[in-house]
């Protein structure tokens, strides 16, 4: 597998993964109940799932641990600012925050 596809999978993966906290998060908080169960239950294998296949790009990515980790940290950060970004541009086209 070459690294700029390793990165891209990476890339959307992570994108899933902050997509998934963000929507998710409004509904599970303290104190615990119904809504946050099912909340919890239909997020909790859709993460364990995206967890899974970033582990399965680490097996068969046949390079050295740094070159992983390097490409991992710079994927997760250029989704946060492609993140940032999108929401920034959402805020300024409809007037409402997608991230609170």
């Amino acid at each position: 597998m070459s690294p700029v596809r390793f990165f891209i999978y990476q890339f959307v993966l992570f994108i899933a993964l902050l997509l998934l906290n963000i929507y998710s998060d409004p509904y599970i908080s303290k104190p615990f109940s119904l809504v946050d169960l099912i909340a919890i239950a239909i997020t909790a294998p859709i993460f364990i799932l995206l967890i899974s296949l970033i582990g399965k790009l680490y097996i068969r990515f046949n390079t050295r641990l740094r070159n992983k980790v390097v490409l991992s940290v710079t994927a997760f950060i250029l989704a946060i600012i492609c993140l940032v970004i999108v929401e920034n541009i959402w805020f300024e086209i409809k007037g409402e925050m997608l991230i609170n």
